[in-house]
């Protein structure tokens, strides 16, 4: 057994832990925090954080492999322009990915288009920038031509009057001292308009017999004043030997209102399927009842205590590793479409995505979900030939439950009060979510919320798997369906999320479909973590990484049935998080006793509650095999007093952690405000 010393360090502050000897349960719940928290510190560090993944032979990615050395010709060569943001388009950044190289002119960016993030090479004329490669057998060049109007590009043009002649671009083939012409085209000058303009061109050519060494020259010709790019180029092979990847998050999905858990309505039918080919997990728990930290545990496999997102105002830090990154570095091409919102790269969510999408419409309206699968579908014929790591995301779920017929009353009935529910207006504000309603209004409620989901398992997940089906990716992909937290309907005293730590916020479901339908129909009970989904992912992708640089595990040996106990959980929410006037409060649980730790609400929070709110004790104790609604408190159980006194300690030092902020800010926009506003987070 082990004896922590008193003194034991996570991360920078020192947790206080009692001297009693602990069960094996008690040091796994506590290593979350303590042997993580020396990974946490690794992550930016190169010496010891996660190995950096090397891009399969034939894979190039242009803009890492370019050094001042390949710039043959700039407007920024004898200079420094990286300091002069008036030199760039507006909402553009230098990139911070993995493998991203050296950056000294600026040149390797991000560039936000208001519904869609991409990276740039920016290549204003004349620029002639000239990589080395290995040319792949069967092999192609990937890559867009864009230019952009805004602000700053105009500002530079009025200093120098002249002709709108627009930009050449030419890509060139060098070997053995010869060129060779691989692709030609002009762009216009977009035209002017009082918010910014592109012209882009998406391009993909074929490239001569592999085997050999030779240069890419990537040239732009015009005025030295426009703003001209090149989005994403990368030499690649369309040979392809890894299996593709598509991680899907339905936002606010309960794992009970799903039919492969056993809920008795029709809800999901193609998501059953997909269970039915692949691996279901019965008990998998998120560990924030909230978009934002929720996905960033999910998308940095580290928990809260090591990415600090916690609150509507702060984002992952540019140096932490993602999935997305990871990806990239190992030469998958790797996309996402989104809701945004919480999901917005003001977050640092597009960290290696070479094209984050955000365009679903109207993050309140009924049809998000056919939104995010046309964007899926048109993505995923643009890039069949590709290993590719595609993120799907969609709020169709969350509040307001409002989706279009038949579905708004597949589950209500005729006389239903609501064909469209919001759980800020319709309870009478932002704070009014302690409302009682009446059985009949709450079976309306929750009969919404079913027809948001069906409709979502037919608009997305069904044409998805679908054109997979088509294309002949289906078998070849590995695919991740999960969602982030879940949602109350008063089984607590309160309604939505982000106010509690019981189940129904927390379970979650998650369904994997192996490459080769591999092990189909498979369900398993341990407890498992959001965390654990991003080293499942990057072991199957033959991704490598340093285990120790994430707080979750791969799921693998659950699968194989080498593992069949429950991995230890932690979950949180902060005090005050998106305005709600709620305590901080913190679960840790072993798999099967759970407990709760509730700070008390403050008297001016009470005062503040249209409907007063139920007040939890301090302390609370659930055994989830016996009690799996969590209504039988046991802390004062003396049969229970040993996993108590052990979770209690666990929970008592994580939270002292987790009441610290030091994250980054993230810089709300008034359009992502907007996006906030509808979801009912921010007034």
């Amino acid at each position: 057994m082990l004896r922590p010393d008193p003194g034991l360090e996570c991360g920078a502050l020192k947790m206080p832990v009692d001297s009693f000897t602990m069960s094996p349960v008690h040091e796994k719940i506590l290593a979350v925090c303590l042997a993580a928290g020396v990974a946490a510190s690794a992550i930016a560090s190169p010496a010891c954080g996660p190995r950096r993944p090397t891009a399969p032979p034939g894979t190039a990615r242009l803009a890492d492999r370019l050094s001042r050395a390949d710039v043959r010709e700039s407007p920024f060569l004898g200079r420094e322009p990286a300091a002069d943001p008036a030199l760039f388009p507006m909402e553009s950044v230098p990139a911070t990915e993995m493998g991203v190289g050296e950056n000294g002119l600026g040149l390797k960016r991000k560039l936000n288009l208001g519904s869609t993030e991409v990276d740039i090479l920016f290549a204003p004329p004349k620029s002639e920038y000239a990589v080395e490669v290995d040319i792949p057998e069967n092999g192609a060049l990937d890559f867009g031509t864009g230019i952009v109007r805004d602000a700053r590009s105009e500002a530079l043009r009025a200093a120098r009057p002249g002709t709108d002649a627009g930009v050449d671009f030419i890509v060139l083939l060098e070997i053995g001292g010869r060129r060779r012409t691989l692709f030609e085209r002009h762009l216009n000058l977009p035209a002017l308009r009082e918010s910014r303009t592109v012209n882009f061109s998406q391009n993909n050519i074929a490239l001569p017999a592999g085997g050999r060494k030779g240069r890419i020259v990537l040239l732009t010709g015009g005025r030295g004043d426009l703003f001209s790019f090149w989005t994403n180029p990368v030499v690649y092979s369309r040979t392809r030997k890894r299996p593709n990847v598509i991680l899907v998050s339905i936002d606010t999905l309960r794992a009970d209102h799903v039919g492969a858990y056993g809920y008795d309505r029709a809800t999901t039918p193609a998501l059953d399927a997909l269970a039915k080919d692949g691996a279901l997990f019965l008990n998998t728990y998120a560990s924030s009842p909230w978009t934002l930290p929720s996905h960033a545990t999910l998308l940095t496999g580290t928990e809260a205590v090591h990415h600090k997102v916690r609150y509507e105002d702060e984002r992952l830090d540019p140096g932490r590793a993602t999935l997305a990154d990871l990806m990239r570095s190992a030469g998958y091409f790797c996309g996402a479409s989104t809701g945004g919102g919480f999901l917005s790269p003001a977050y640092g969510f597009s960290k290696g995505f070479s094209s984050y999408e955000m365009g679903q419409g109207d993050i309140a309206g009924p049809r998000l979900a056919e939104a995010a699968a046309r964007a899926a579908i048109s993505w995923l014929r643009a890039n069949a030939d590709k290993e590719f790591f595609l993120f799907l995301h969609t709020y169709q779920v969350h509040s307001p439950y409002y989706s279009p017929p038949p579905y708004d009353a597949m589950f209500t009935g005729p006389s239903a009060k609501w064909k469209k529910f919001d759980t800020v207006e319709d309870l009478g504000g932002k704070l009014a979510f302690f409302k009682a309603l009446t059985e009949d209004e709450r079976r309306n409620v929750v009969g919404l919320y079913d027809g948001e989901i069906r409709y979502t398992d037919d608009a997305l997940i069904g044409p998805v798997n679908a054109e997979l089906k088509r294309l002949g990716l289906y078998d070849g992909t590995f695919i991740v369906v999960l969602s982030d937290h879940g949602e109350e309907f008063y089984e607590h005293g309160s309604w939505g999320h982000s106010h509690n730590v019981y189940d129904e916020s927390l379970k979650v479901p998650l369904v994997m479909k192996f490459p080769g339908s591999r092990p189909a129909g498979t369900k398993l009970a341990p407890a498992v973590r959001l965390t654990d989904v991003l080293p499942t992912i990057l072991e199957e992708a033959g991704v490598p990484f340093d285990p120790a640089a994430f707080d979750g595990r791969s799921l693998r040996p659950v699968i194989d049935g080498r593992e069949t106990a429950d991995r230890p959980v932690t979950a949180d929410v902060a005090e005050n998080v998106l305005g709600f006037r709620t305590p901080f409060r913190i679960a840790v649980s072993s798999g099967r006793d759970k407990l709760i730790m509730n700070d008390m609400f403050k008297p001016e929070a009470l005062a503040a509650f249209p409907a007063p709110p139920p007040v939890p004790p301090a302390v609370e104790l659930y055994d989830l095999a016996r009690d799996p609604g969590e209504k039988t408190n046991l802390a004062r159980d003396p049969a229970k007093a040993q996993p108590a006194r052990e979770l209690i300690s666990a929970a008592s030092g994580l939270a002292k952690v987790l009441r610290t902020r030091d994250a980054a800010k993230s810089g709300l926009t008034k359009a992502l405000e907007d996006q906030l506003r509808a979801l009912g987070y921010i007034r």
